[in-house]
């Protein structure tokens, strides 16, 4: 399974520019056997067939990105984030610092490193910093102005993590786990299920737009019900330094996560009660969490009057190009909904 994790995590899709994914999970549903359709802005259902109620697995097909915001004269890019954007970029974040990214210009992929001033000048001429802006970096390519806007680059111009996906014993590395590991899994479940053994109506989706504020989610909701939808996520980790296991008991390796409430919603009761029992029946250990800052693309359709739940692998780092995931974790997941669509539900 790690060839086509890294297959799809390795793939170019900033939010709000995600054809690639789109075009990849297409094809790759369609050769597991389902029929395959897309919405006007851009997601990607696949009907899978089976008999029951009708059941929804999500996954979306963003990665987290910046926009550059303005050239500066030196050549230099200025950032946006691609996310919620407030002043502050905030010291927690410091890892950005000296990460190589990919700029997407219209002309093609130019590389560069999102840098800051360091060293000798740093110690020299600037004073200590207390708080990190985006004023504090930007992204280096080694082209000038003009080069730049010869190229296509723009205000807009979408920037993303320049990193590849590897496999250090049973973890998994890499950028844009969030949330290319759950289309995997989504995928696996499709390929593992014969047609004949759904105990449900089962629809795939790959949505967009999730990170910006479940836009993809939010717009199938408006124009089709199913009778329960699951969102398939990374989930949180606390098994690193400096974290209290009361704050985030979940860890690595001990099981893929149900999600109770997240800092948008509180999940179907009767649904994740009745994913807490296939995997009680399936032999498949399992962890409890609750959420704050995060949320899925169950929220749209819970507000859409859709029964909801969510499941996640636990992850370690999220939102960087260095997110660490645990195999034993994500088959389990894979094994977890396998069970639950050849159980049927209520």
């Amino acid at each position: 399974m790690f060839e086509l994790i890294k297959e799809l995590t390795e793939l170019v899709g900033p939010v709000g520019q995600e054809s690639i994914v789109l075009d990849r999970m297409e094809t790759l549903w369609r050769e597991a056997g389902a029929q395959t359709e897309r919405t006007k802005i851009g997601n990607v259902l696949a009907r899978c067939g089976g008999q029951g109620p009708k059941l929804l697995l999500a996954a979306h097909a963003d990665e987290l990105c910046y926009l550059v915001r303005a050239i500066d004269p030196s050549g230099f890019l200025w950032l946006a984030n691609g996310q919620n954007w407030v002043r502050p970029a905030g010291n927690r974040n410091a890892f950005y610092l000296g990460q190589r990214v990919k700029i997407l210009a219209r002309s093609g992929i130019i590389p560069g490193v999102i840098a800051t001033t360091t060293g000798h000048l740093a110690s020299f001429a600037l004073p200590e910093l207390h708080e990190l802006t985006w004023d504090d970096f930007w992204v280096d390519t080694g082209l000038a102005y003009h080069e730049l806007i010869a190229r296509g680059v723009t205000p807009g111009t979408r920037v993303i993590w320049d990193a590849t996906t590897e496999q250090w014993g049973d973890h998994i590395v890499g950028k844009a786990l969030d949330d290319r590991v759950p289309l995997a899994v989504i995928t696996e479940v499709l390929r593992r299920v014969p047609r004949e053994e759904l105990h449900c109506e089962l629809t795939l989706a790959c949505t967009v737009q999730e990170e910006i504020g479940l836009i993809g989610a939010f717009a199938l909701a408006a124009h089709e019900q199913f009778d329960a939808a699951i969102a398939v996520e990374i989930g949180l980790a606390g098994d690193i330094p400096g974290v209290a296991n009361r704050a985030m008991p979940a860890r690595l390796g001990a099981g893929p996560l149900l999600v109770h409430k997240d800092a948008l919603v509180h999940y179907d009761h009767k649904l994740t009660a009745a994913l807490e029992t296939t995997a009680r029946n399936a032999g498949i250990p399992i962890q409890h969490a609750v959420f704050g800052s995060f949320g899925s693309d169950s929220s749209a359709f819970m507000k859409a009057d859709i029964p909801s739940a969510m499941v996640a692998f636990p992850a370690r780092y999220t939102h960087t190009p260095f997110e660490t995931g645990h195999i034993d974790d994500i088959e389990a997941l894979v094994a977890w909904l396998c069970a639950f669509v050849r159980g049927g539900f209520a």
